[in-house]
């Protein structure tokens, strides 16, 4: 796979971003996707995905997120895509919440080496007027080991201009599938957010979801293919949403 020359320095860009937003303000939402390291050139996507939360408590009881997207594989380490989200929270109305540029960088051959690895980068526009910007980055790591594909994303977000959060927080994603059919996979994801790295919470303050969820794809003719994922989250804490209900769909030509 080739890359440019300035593509040896990207590690090395790598911590020291991460290093750079790890000791600045952040905040992290709640945005049950998983990132995969690997890019495919040429690839072009036209999807949505959301979720919705069902719980006893009217805090946490009907929330919704809806996210469209496009996206677009430049070169066969670069991904961009751009997103536009709606949020409700519980017991609140739906409305535009904001517009994202995100790009996935390969940094590693995929299966060259012991860990693929991937470098995700988001710059989110809100929509309120005073509202910070925020620049979100993700470290991607994916690895098969016999025959299950598992996928961590380590998330940290900062808030941008004299308006953003003071807060430093940390969230996780996981993924774990395997084959079960013809273009069928069956698997889990988790999601959790650990509070501020400088103190974080403990176990029952935090957020974690985790719960079962089923792949496919199939082909609408020789240059569209459907992609699509279900799942269904169970919360683990009192702080998490008991159940979230979870899909995505992608239109890929």
């Amino acid at each position: 796979m080739k890359r440019p020359i300035f593509f040896k320095q990207m590690i090395s860009f790598v911590l020291v971003l991460m290093v750079f937003l790890i000791f600045t303000p952040v905040n992290v939402q709640a945005d049950p996707k998983i990132y995969s390291p690997i890019v495919t050139k040429g690839k072009l996507a036209f999807g949505n995905r959301g979720n919705t939360t069902i719980d006893d408590d009217d805090e946490h009881d009907g929330s919704q997120r809806y996210v469209f997207l496009v996206e677009y594989g430049v070169t066969d380490w670069w991904k961009t895509e751009i997103v536009s989200r709606l949020n409700a929270e519980a017991e609140g109305s739906l409305r535009y919440d904001s517009t994202a540029w995100e790009n996935v960088f390969q940094l590693t051959e995929q299966g060259k080496y012991w860990l693929d690895a991937g470098l995700y980068l988001e710059y989110k526009l809100k929509d309120e007027r005073n509202a910070p910007d925020i620049l979100e980055t993700k470290l991607l790591l994916e690895k098969t080991v016999q025959g299950f594909l598992n996928t961590l994303n380590l998330t940290i977000e900062k808030e941008l201009g004299s308006d953003g959060d003071d807060d430093l927080e940390l969230a996780y994603a996981w993924r774990t599938r395997k084959e079960i059919g013809h273009h069928m996979k069956l698997g889990f994801e988790a999601f959790g957010e650990l509070g501020e790295l400088r103190d974080i919470e403990s176990f029952d303050h935090q957020e974690h979801r985790i719960g079962p969820v089923f792949y496919h794809e199939f082909e609408l003719g020789p240059d569209l293919k459907v992609e699509y994922n279900i799942g269904w989250l169970f919360g683990l804490t009192d702080e998490s949403p008991d159940n979230t209900f979870r899909w995505q769909i992608e239109f890929v030509f």
